[in-house]
């Protein structure tokens, strides 16, 4: 089951990520390098106000989970309605700090052409209408992924997520400007809410409205009081270095950096969705006491996802350069590149935080991964703020590379063996150790080809196949267990057959 979920919400990701990927040049061309520049900085002010979430959608994972595992249908409902509620009310109080801040965040946010103000205000009043679909939106998912039913909630994110990419673009190349594109994205939020709604009375569940007694509202809010830390510090590290970097730099500058990061975090989201999974299932798994099975699901995952975030990150440094020569043009190279290989070293550093962050939090620890969260997210923007200060977007990428680095150092130091009920050692030898290892070995030994082979997209082909057969070969006797590789082998031969 653990396998299957997992395959779908990376789908649920992937497909969304390869849609927005594929349109960000047709944007910029459409609205500008300032117009694209904009757009990112709506989305940033609109991501900041979720800082009024305290992040109850984790603690109502967790708890509807244990509450569907324990056969505990008043709970489940209970958590269910508080959770709605919350999410209501949220949405609604963000919508209005939105719409009627908008005059005053365009003039301290926006250092945009006087012919892009009134735009620019406009774009933000209708996103205060998506700040309240997404509060819902986002809740609404958690049930169907409490469930353990990420084939559900991964088709409505990939659907959702091809069309708000496609809509944009058709907003933008109508020539209805940086305030069509957000009205697009708004409509299609609308449209996603009706479906979850649709989607979650289909899962025969038996919800009935049940006001939430002050237990649970007491257990929702404890828990998710210590999860607002990484919600917060989450915030901080997707939009606040888009602000300093608008504020300090401008939208030109902010696009050359928004472009790379976007790339890098795209791919690397991806193996954030494997290991997210893992969440309701250790829940689940303390709340019917069969802890034992936990060890041999958190050592694999680990393994495997921090393999795979290696194997993205060679390919990244041999063809990223390239990618994104022809993907949005020469222009971007020579600032975007290095800005492409320190994020991606950045988020896999952080990436290797993310399963046991995770079994932390279902084991009822929020208040560990929440501090360490929030002390990375002060010190990546204040170092961020330094480096745009310093050396614009490339010194913007070597502040969150080093906070990224420190702070995921001492975070799997001080978890294993307390909170997360596993030795350091163990970790590193059998899950983290391992595959950084081995995928640092092929690295270095395919790194010098990038110099002996001709460039050109041609060239760059030849040393992404190269590095990928020799990636998964390597993965294939090193990483895979023996069993496993035996599951394969057989398979294999069936198939063949």
């Amino acid at each position: 089951m653990l396998l299957r979920n997992s395959l779908w919400n990376v789908t649920g990701s992937a497909l969304p990520a390869i849609a927005s990927l594929a349109c960000i040049p047709l944007l910029i061309r459409a609205l500008g390098v300032e117009g694209y520049g904009i757009v990112t900085i709506v989305s940033a002010v609109i991501g900041y106000f979720a800082v009024l979430d305290i992040n109850l959608s984790a603690g109502s994972i967790k708890y509807l989970a244990e509450s569907h595992a324990a056969g505990d249908e008043k709970s489940f409902n209970e958590t269910f309605w508080f959770g709605t509620f919350f999410y209501g009310l949220l949405g609604l109080l963000g919508a209005l700090g939105i719409f009627f801040g908008a005059h005053a965040l365009v003039g301290r946010f926006f250092d945009v052409s006087p012919g892009l103000r009134d735009s620019s205000i406009l774009a933000l009043q209708v996103g205060a209408a998506g700040f309240a679909l997404t509060q819902a939106q986002s809740y609404l998912l958690v049930v169907p992924q409490a469930l353990q039913r990420y084939d559900r909630s991964a088709k409505s994110e990939a659907f959702f997520g091809i069309l708000v990419n496609v809509v944009s673009v058709g907003a933008a190349l109508a020539g209805s400007g940086v305030e069509g594109v957000i009205a697009s994205r708004v409509a299609v939020s609308a449209l996603n809410v009706v479906y979850l709604i649709t989607l979650i009375r289909k899962l025969d569940l038996n919800i009935e409205f049940r006001w939430p007694r002050r237990e649970t509202r007491k257990k929702l809010m404890s828990f998710s009081a210590y999860a607002y830390l990484s919600k917060l510090a989450t915030t901080l590290h997707q939009h606040g270095d888009k602000l300093i970097i608008g504020a300090l730099a401008g939208p030109v500058a902010l696009t050359f950096y928004t472009v790379p990061v976007t790339l890098a975090s795209r791919i690397l989201g991806l193996t954030y969705r494997l290991s997210s999974v893992i969440y309701p299932r250790a829940s689940a798994l303390s709340a019917s006491n069969r802890m034992d099975e936990l060890r041999p699901i958190y050592l694999g995952a680990m393994r495997y996802v921090t393999y795979i975030n290696l194997v993205a990150l060679g390919i990244i440094v041999l063809a990223g350069d390239e990618f994104l020569r022809h993907w949005v043009g020469e222009k971007f190279v020579a600032q975007g590149y290095p800005v492409l290989i320190l994020m991606t070293i950045a988020l896999l550093a952080d990436s290797m935080t993310n399963i046991p962050s995770l079994v932390n939090d279902a084991l009822g620890h929020p208040r560990v991964s929440g501090r360490f969260a929030l002390a990375r997210g002060i010190i990546g923007v204040a170092l961020v703020y330094i480096g745009v200060s310093s050396a614009g977007i490339v010194g913007a990428a070597t502040g969150h590379l080093i906070s990224a680095c420190a702070m995921s150092g001492l975070f799997l130091l001080f978890v294993h063996g307390r909170t997360v009920p596993i030795a350091l050692a163990d970790a590193m030898r059998e899950g983290l150790g391992r595959s950084i290892g081995v995928g640092l070995l092929i690295f270095c030994v395919l790194f010098p080809l990038k110099w002996f082979i001709p460039p050109g997209l041609f060239g760059t082909v030849l040393i992404v196949c190269t590095a990928v057969l020799s990636l998964l070969l390597a993965g294939f006797t090193f990483i895979v267990s023996v069993d496993e590789r035996a599951a394969i082998l057989a398979v294999a031969r069936r198939l063949r057959n």
